[in-house]
């Protein structure tokens, strides 16, 4: 049925840029009352919700701010782009790490409209230079991720403390109905509107999307290594099952998501002290865990994928150090036949021609179309992209993650965005895309989705194939490997795929008549009256008896002159740890440290180890370099290690673990403790935080500079600026004569300098100024 094309209008809307949906407009009339999460099928306009709830909001406080956190950095631009293009707002501005801390914290105060990585907000709020205090509207897209550890259940409790609105916009909540509540309650939602595509006031935009499923086979030599694989690891788990793990089953059929419960089992008896004997059980979980992504390669990416696994497997094998389940594998005969073969082999996955023959036969019958490739692995990825170029009219490019990969490049935030652009422009009509095109991203020109391999997640299904049929009828072109773990994941995902619309469905009826809204005054912030249960008055009512003096993410926030202060290296800024000392009041400061992974007070830092790093690094010699360094550079250095038991992990002899502990005590004058979990080292952490507070310097992050020359001195100082190194250093001084001399060029006389770029003169001028 098509609608007339009528614009929705609103003072602080553009005119003309949202066309009126009656679903949307009664899905944001309760979203701009209530917090709420919106589940709405993909290509719906979760997005146009949020910016009609975001107009309303700011109508009724204009000197509140509004901030929207989305995942990826392309999805970030891209929000903040359609705000600009949408919403008659005075200032929006983007956050994601790329922006400088002190820079956040200056346009954290001049604008009104925040679209930002949640990342970036929980360092944040952890080195308390932004407060939530202002926010009257808190925008979580991709809400589904709001469980666990990631950054937005973070955000969600420290906002708890505030009256401002919350609103969560996903299309996959996940097919747990415990999930979707847990979501609503880290996020604070009180409300859930859901909406699928068969109710009556959505049914009628809702375009057309096709499935296919392509199957192929393997061939003879593919299959054969298959089968060598799937021999070592029955054998493996027949020996578990001798020691008592599985029993009872077919090894021939016993899933990872068993040997994943088997391997929280073993660990959870090892931390309680169980027998040494479970090491070599958790060794050979480890070992049949490795073997599933072999199988996973092999069946369903291609030859090219398994060969770089195996050579990673070989590495670590042969390492010192190596771990025994590599190893094990290894050694195997058959290992080293499927070796054999997989070196003179020289075909492809059938994969590989089948995708190739759908896109072009996608072009013979639309030459103007646009395509997506999902696959989830970059090598495979690498090679669809060379395989496409050969297709008749196609113009592929490759659309993945930032991080740098093993000789392979990932793509920088610019070149994410420029990506899109070109695509949506035309300039490429194919993308091959991993999992960081899943989500969110609005290409409503999407012909043809092929999924070059099943996913077993519901969440992933939906996302990839909600990248076509969001504005125009749409195909999905899902390739399957007969007789493989293709066909299981593919089931999989359609039955937790079905499972999550029953639970949303069922929680949609218990939710009716639990919100009542109040409308009667148009002018008014909206009266919120939300129904509560006998269970949930009484429970209000009551005052917990051991909670008195326990502090939330509430207390966190609050000035404070005396408020501990601890200095994390950004490779620790995600654990657990630093969670735990941001919620018990302490300010994070993050920078990337020479030495130790926390600075507690200028003369005393901490390094902290898992028990597997501490027993590795005794291995290979890491240990004792690093107790050096931290011992140079601070009078009290200190060691924390973590986990459970040292011994029986790495085959390492009793005695060389503690002659390390007492070398590490009398030779290096290190402080070490054992902690049995993240919440234990940061009350140590905390405990030394506080002996250290009164009469402590500023934290430094440089080591001691006594014993340096002259000449190490200017040095020393040359090599604190931005990029530059020992060698960039002797460079300036070769060229100006004297540190004086650099720090008075500018940006052109610094670029005379070998290796000193644009970027790099600019960087140090603006640090000098």
């Amino acid at each position: 049925m098509n609608h007339p094309a009528v614009a929705f209008e609103h003072p602080l809307v553009k005119d003309g840029s949202i066309q009126e949906r009656a679903y949307q407009v009664n899905i944001a009339d309760v979203a701009q009352q209530v917090s709420t999460l919106v589940v709405l099928p993909t290509g719906m306009g979760k997005t146009i919700i949020a910016f009609i709830v975001m107009a309303e909001v700011k109508r009724r406080d204009p000197d509140g701010k509004i901030l929207f956190m989305a995942p990826t950095k392309p999805l970030v631009n891209q929000h903040a782009r359609d705000i600009e293009e949408v919403l008659d707002v005075s200032s929006v501005v983007v956050f994601t790490g790329e922006v400088k801390p002190d820079e956040r914290k200056k346009l954290w105060k001049e604008n009104d409209v925040i679209v930002s990585t949640p990342q970036v907000i929980r360092n944040d709020l952890m080195a308390q230079s932004i407060s939530l205090d202002d926010v009257s509207l808190m925008v979580f897209d991709e809400a589904h991720r709001g469980v666990g550890s990631y950054a937005y259940v973070y955000i969600g409790e420290v906002y708890k403390q505030y009256d401002g609105l919350r609103l969560g916009l996903t299309a996959s909540p996940g097919s747990e109905i415990d999930t979707v509540l847990s979501v609503c309650e880290d996020l604070g939602f009180e409300n859930v509107e859901i909406r699928t595509k068969f109710d009556p006031d959505v049914v009628d935009y809702v375009h057309r999307r096709d499935i296919e499923w392509v199957n192929v086979s393997l061939s003879p030599k593919q299959k054969k290594i298959v089968n060598l694989l799937q021999d070592v690891r029955k054998e493996f788990i027949k020996d578990l099952q001798k020691i008592g793990f599985m029993s009872g089953k077919n090894p021939e059929r016993i899933p990872k998501k068993d040997l994943l419960n088997a391997n929280k089992k073993i660990h959870a008896e090892l931390r309680s002290g169980g027998k040494r004997s479970l090491y070599h059980a958790a060794s050979l979980v480890a070992s049949c865990l490795k073997l599933d992504h072999a199988i996973d390669m092999a069946q369903t990416q291609g030859p090219k994928g398994l060969r770089d696994f195996l050579d990673k497997l070989q590495n670590e094998a042969d390492s010192r150090g190596g771990t025994k389940a590599a190893s094990r594998i290894m050694d195997r005969a058959e290992i080293k036949e499927a070796s054999f073969i997989l070196d003179k082999m020289d075909e492809e996955h059938p994969k590989v021609k089948k995708a190739a023959e759908v896109v072009d036969q996608q072009f013979r019958k639309k030459k103007d179309s646009r395509i997506i490739v999902f696959t989830s692995y970059r090598h495979t990825a690498n090679k669809m992209n060379l395989e496409l170029a050969k297709v008749p009219g196609a113009r592929p490019v490759r659309f993945v993650g930032q991080s740098n990969k093993k000789g392979d490049k990932g793509l920088k935030q610019s070149q994410q965005i420029q990506v899109i652009k070109d695509f949506e422009e035309g300039k490429y009509n194919v993308m091959v895309a991993t999992s960081v095109g899943e989500e969110g991203l609005d290409i409503p020109s999407t012909d043809l989705v092929v999924f070059y391999e099943p996913v077993p997640s519901e969440i992933r299904t939906i996302q990839r194939r909600g990248r076509t049929a969001r504005k125009r009828s749409g195909k999905v072109v899902i390739l399957i490997t007969k007789n493989t773990r293709d066909e299981a994941y593919y089931w999989s995902s359609h039955g937790k795929e079905k499972k999550m619309w029953r639970s949303l469905n069922k929680l949609k009826d218990e939710l009716k008549g639990k919100v009542e809204v109040d409308v009667s005054m148009d002018e008014e912030p909206f009266k919120v009256v939300r129904k509560k249960s006998k269970k949930e008055l009484k429970k209000n009512a009551e005052v917990p008896k051991d909670d008195k003096d326990q502090r939330s993410l509430m207390d966190f926030e609050k000035k404070d002159d005396s408020s501990l202060e601890i200095t994390v290296d950004v490779r620790e800024q995600n654990s657990r740890v630093v969670k735990e000392l941001a919620r018990k009041g302490t300010k994070i400061l993050t920078t990337r440290l020479s030495s130790g992974d926390y600075i507690v007070s200028a003369d005393m830092a901490v390094e902290r180890k898992s028990v597997s790093d501490f027993l590795e690094s005794l291995m290979d010699g890491r240990l004792f370099s690093q107790a050096k360094t931290i011992t140079r550079d601070y009078p009290n250095p200190v060691m924390i290690i973590e986990g459970g038991s040292l011994h029986g992990k790495r085959n390492i002899n009793e005695k060389a673990i503690y002659g390390a502990l007492a070398s590490l005590v009398a030779d290096f004058r290190m402080t070490v403790f054992r902690s049995e979990d993240e919440k234990e080292t940061a009350g140590i952490m905390l405990a030394l935080l506080n002996r250290k507070k009164k009469g402590n310097k500023t934290n430094s992050i440089r080591k001691d500079k006594a014993s340096f020359s002259t000449a190490d001195t200017r040095k020393y100082i040359l090599e604190g600026l931005p990029n530059v190194s020992g060698t960039l250093a002797d460079r300036l001084l070769e060229h100006f004569g004297s540190v004086r001399e650099v720090f008075l060029a500018d940006e052109s006389e610094l670029k005379e300098v070998k290796g000193i770029g644009p970027a790099t003169a600019k960087k140090i001028v603006e640090i000098l100024d």
